[in-house]
């Protein structure tokens, strides 16, 4: 649709990033996203180096699934895909996976599966219903991982951005149109009360720091975050009733 921001603008609801899913891994055109990548996979790797991932494993909003790369001869978890674009899920090609195409926000995905669920850059359905449907599909015990760009950087890179707006990730596409959607990031506190109004406990912040990043390509975080800043933020749940 047309928007006040310019006649090239459009502003996509939550289903629609399947529009930008054809160039959404290519690290020229997006390096922002390809910077958010990497740290997230920095934290995975430390993540899966400390703990046991055991039992059944759900990654949501999966896209090009990190968690497949972290997959190794002496794994002992089973891999659910779950995404709601046809497009994103084709970036993992041909596999032996479960896939489950199930938009998170609107409808469950499993119902006490899973011992672990996994949200790499989940921004785009950080929202009450989506951690719902987390609660629903844990088991007692059962842990979640919730990675988001951090609240600092989205407070300093949005507030300003002269062409940002809240709430939405600006993505300039390779034929030059202007496309926003929806990344949805909160201060500590309010995160926390996202995820205990759903019935989790949320029991760990962790970060990954500008400086743990090996390289880091966007100038859209370079300009706003120095080296000591975090780059992403993780949040620990438990289903505990």
């Amino acid at each position: 649709m047309k928007s006040h921001l310019g006649q090239d603008s459009r502003i996509h609801d939550r289903h629609s990033y399947s529009v930008v899913a054809a160039e959404y891994y290519d690290a020229e055109l997006h390096p922002t996203c390809a910077d958010f990548r990497l740290a997230s996979k920095v934290f995975l790797e430390r993540l899966f180096g400390k703990e046991k991932i055991v039992g059944r494993v759900a990654d949501i909003g999966c896209g090009r699934s990190l968690l497949r790369e972290m997959i190794s001869p002496t794994s002992r978890f089973e891999l659910v895909l779950v995404d709601d674009s046809d497009e994103m899920l084709a970036h993992n090609g041909p596999n032996t996976f479960e896939v489950r195409k199930t938009d998170v926000e609107a409808m469950p995905f499993g119902d006490c599966e899973f011992e672990w669920v996994f949200a790499i850059l989940g921004d785009p359905y950080n929202i009450s219903q989506a951690w719902k449907n987390i609660n629903r599909a844990l088991r007692y015990g059962g842990r979640c991982v919730f990675i988001i760009p951090s609240f600092v950087w989205a407070r300093e890179f949005r507030k300003k951005g002269s062409h940002e707006r809240p709430g939405f990730a600006r993505f300039v596409m390779a034929g030059g149109a202007e496309l926003f959607l929806p990344s949805l990031i909160y201060s500590p506190s309010q995160q926390r009360t996202l995820i205990e109004n759903a019935g989790l406990r949320a029991n760990a912040m962790d970060h990954v720091l500008v400086d743990d990043v090996p390289c880091v390509r966007s100038r859209k975080i370079s300009e706003f975050l120095s080296g000591g800043d975090p780059i992403i933020d993780i949040y620990r749940a438990e289903k505990f009733q």
